[in-house]
């Protein structure tokens, strides 16, 4: 249980970087230093998805084996939230 509440804390933060790359590409903001930028595409927009995923059927495994009531529900209905965004995001809306 302590591994998929890392995870899903790491997720939200890696949601929260995939918020910000979000705003990023379609408000046009621009940020100054490279290497921050680059950080933060790489968590926001490669790494959240991937995490955000895993740690959602982690926890809907857990869910209905009737072992998963240790999470926060802001956290778990947050995480799924966005990754209903990151789902819209990544294969919706491309076209």
């Amino acid at each position: 249980m302590k591994g998929l509440l890392f995870l899903y804390k790491l997720a939200f933060l890696c949601n929260l970087l995939f918020l910000v790359c979000l705003l990023m590409q379609r408000g046009h903001l621009s940020m100054g230093n490279q290497d921050i930028k680059s950080l933060l595409i790489i968590m926001g927009w490669l790494l959240a998805p991937i995490l955000n995923l895993s740690a959602n059927i982690w926890f809907s495994i857990l869910l209905t084996q009737k072992k998963g009531r240790g999470l926060s529900a802001w956290l778990s209905i947050t995480n799924f939230l966005i990754l209903l965004v990151q789902i819209f995001i990544y294969f919706i809306q491309p076209a």
